[in-house]
C-alpha cells in the first residue's frame, strides 16, 4: 500500500511538472506569436519608409541624368559653334549653353531610414534575405559614381571656369541659371525674386575669342568624356535603386 501510494504521488508530482512545462511552452509560443506579430507590424512600417526613401532617390538620381544630358548636348552645340559664322549664333543661346556646362550636378541621396536600419542592428526585421542585403550594400555602391561625379567637379571648378572668366564675361551666362525655373527646380534651388530679365543687369561680351581659343575644344571634349561615363555610372545606381524599390514593393502587406 505504501508503494502504491508512493507510486501515486510521483505520478501526480510528474503530472504536475508536466502541466507546467506544457503551460511555460504555451506562454512561451504565445509571447513568440506576440512578438512575430509586433515585428510583422515593424517590418511593414519599414518599408513603407524605405520606399519612400528609394523612390525619393530615384526622382532625384533621374534629374541628374537628365541634367548631365543637358550637358552632353550643350557641349556638343558649342563644339558645333566653332564651326559656324559668329554671325549666326545668338549671344542669348551661346550663354545658355556655356552655363550648363559648368554645372556640377551630384547625386546626395537620403539614406537616413537605412542607416538608422544598419546602425541600430534592426536590420534584421526585413525577412526577405536579397532586399536586406541589397539596402545593406547600396551606400558602397555609390563610391565609383562619386569619384566620376568628384572628376567633374574638378575639372569644372578648378580648370573650366577659371579660363571662361579669364576669357569671356561669365557674369551674364551666370544669369541664364535665375531666369530659368526648370533648371532652378531640378537643381533643387529655391526660387528668386523676378525681376524684369536678368540678363539685362550684364551686358554681352564678345564671344569670339572664346570660340577660337584651342583649349575651349579640349575641356568641351573632356566635359563630353567625363559626363557621358558618370551617366553610365548613374544608370546603374538607378537600376540598383529600381531594384530595391521592386523588393520593397513585393513585401508590403504580403
Amino acid at each position: 500500500m505504501t508503494r502504491n501510494k508512493f507510486t501515486g504521488y510521483l505520478l501526480y508530482a510528474i503530472g504536475e511538472i508536466l502541466l507546467v512545462v506544457i503551460g511555460i511552452l504555451i506562454a512561451l509560443q504565445i509571447n513568440s506569436w506576440n512578438q512575430d506579430r509586433q515585428n510583422r507590424r515593424q517590418e511593414q512600417q519599414i518599408l513603407s519608409q524605405l520606399l519612400k526613401e528609394y523612390r525619393s532617390n530615384l526622382s532625384q538620381i533621374k534629374d541628374k541624368i537628365e541634367i548631365r544630358n543637358e550637358v552632353l548636348n550643350s557641349s556638343f552645340i558649342l563644339l558645333q559653334y566653332k564651326k559656324l559664322d559668329p554671325a549666326t549664333i545668338s549671344v542669348d543661346s551661346l550663354d545658355a549653353h556655356l552655363f550648363r556646362i559648368s554645372i556640377r550636378p551630384t547625386f546626395d541621396p537620403e539614406l537616413s531610414v537605412s542607416n538608422e536600419l544598419i546602425n541600430s542592428g534592426k536590420l534584421y526585421l526585413l525577412q526577405n534575405l536579397e532586399l536586406r542585403n541589397k539596402v545593406s550594400a547600396f551606400s558602397s555602391s555609390l563610391s565609383e559614381l562619386k569619384e566620376e561625379e568628384m572628376a567633374i567637379f574638378n575639372l569644372t571648378e578648378e580648370r573650366l571656369i577659371p579660363f571662361l572668366t579669364e576669357h569671356y564675361q561669365v557674369g551674364r551666362m551666370m544669369m541664364v541659371l535665375l531666369d530659368d525655373d526648370e533648371l532652378r527646380a531640378k537643381l533643387t534651388m529655391g526660387s528668386l525674386k523676378k525681376y524684369e530679365n536678368m540678363k539685362t543687369l550684364v551686358p554681352a561680351a564678345d564671344f569670339r575669342p572664346l570660340l577660337e581659343h584651342p583649349d575651349f575644344e579640349d575641356y568641351l571634349l573632356q566635359m563630353i568624356s567625363y559626363t557621358a561615363y558618370t551617366n553610365e555610372q548613374s544608370e546603374g545606381v538607378k537600376q540598383k535603386i529600381k531594384d530595391i524599390i521592386a523588393a520593397i514593393e513585393k513585401e508590403i502587406d504580403q
